[in-house]
């Protein structure tokens, strides 16, 4: 009903000597299962939820996980921006999640370009964090009963994101972010004490995995018909040396800059 599906590939790692899988969806919610059982790792309640218009035939629940979101989940009384918050626009109803659509429109976050997207996200061992993009991308929609759609996007500071990492022990955010005026589409990859994503803008970071802080940023714009950062970075060893190897492109709608190039980065020679 609300475009809620799983675009993000699961991730497999070993969670306190548990064999783990990972997924969070368009919803926001991550949920960690023991891959072999399916039991979840973290409590998670299914939740009453609205069940009218009736001819949408909504599930009475959903389930919510108990792990931290790096999504935020409403909408009102005031709208999410990097900042704060913005008040609702007049005429604009915030619907809670789940709330299935009728022809009154209402404000949904997060909706079918909101939570998990398709860029994937990375674990680290050394950490025990869970790397990955968060999209804000709030919407007014109404749906009458023979699917006639209306829908509009909010105006204002409100499309957004964040790069963050969740805690596999404690089931907490660790660190986020903030990407603003476009949502994040770059995937993110862990290496060493290091993980790295990029914006739509061009500019493609390194930051430390377990702070979040920013140590090296590339701006791709340096380099001719280099385009967005909106890819997923990938690793390689060749004669004992590292390589982190980035594509950067776009298409209309997607990337701020438009181009076609991918570039491999290593550190400088040196004599120790």
């Amino acid at each position: 009903m609300w475009d809620f599906d799983g675009p993000q590939p699961t991730l497999l790692f070993d969670l306190n000597g548990v064999p783990a899988i990972e997924h969070t969806s368009k919803t926001g919610y991550m949920f960690i299962l023991n891959r072999r059982t399916g039991e979840s790792l973290f409590p998670y309640q299914e939740v009453p939820v609205p069940t009218e218009p009736a001819w949408q035939s909504p599930w009475p629940t959903q389930p919510v996980s108990s792990i931290e979101s790096l999504t935020p989940h409403s909408v009102g009384p005031c709208v999410a921006i990097v900042s704060g918050c913005v008040p609702v626009p007049p005429g604009i109803v915030a619907a809670p999640q789940w709330t299935p659509y009728q022809p009154t429109a209402m404000a949904f976050q997060p909706w079918a370009g909101g939570g998990m997207e398709w860029p994937p996200a990375a674990y680290s061992p050394r950490t025990h964090f869970i790397y990955s993009h968060a999209n804000y991308s709030p919407v007014n929609i109404g749906v009458d009963e023979a699917n006639a759609i209306a829908f509009s996007f909010i105006p204002g500071e409100v499309d957004h994101g964040v790069f963050g990492a969740v805690d596999t022990h404690t089931g907490k955010v660790a660190w986020k972010v903030p990407v603003t005026g476009t949502t994040p589409n770059s995937g993110m990859g862990v290496a060493g004490d290091l993980v790295f994503f990029g914006e739509s803008s061009g500019l493609f970071h390194a930051a430390d995995a377990r702070t979040g802080q920013i140590l090296w940023t590339f701006d791709g714009s340096t380099v001719s018909n280099a385009g967005g950062a909106d890819s997923s970075p990938a690793f390689y060893v060749v004669n004992g040396k590292e390589y982190v190897v980035y594509a950067f492109g776009g298409e209309p709608g997607n990337s701020l800059v438009l181009g076609d190039v991918i570039i491999a980065f290593a550190l400088p020679e040196h004599d120790d």
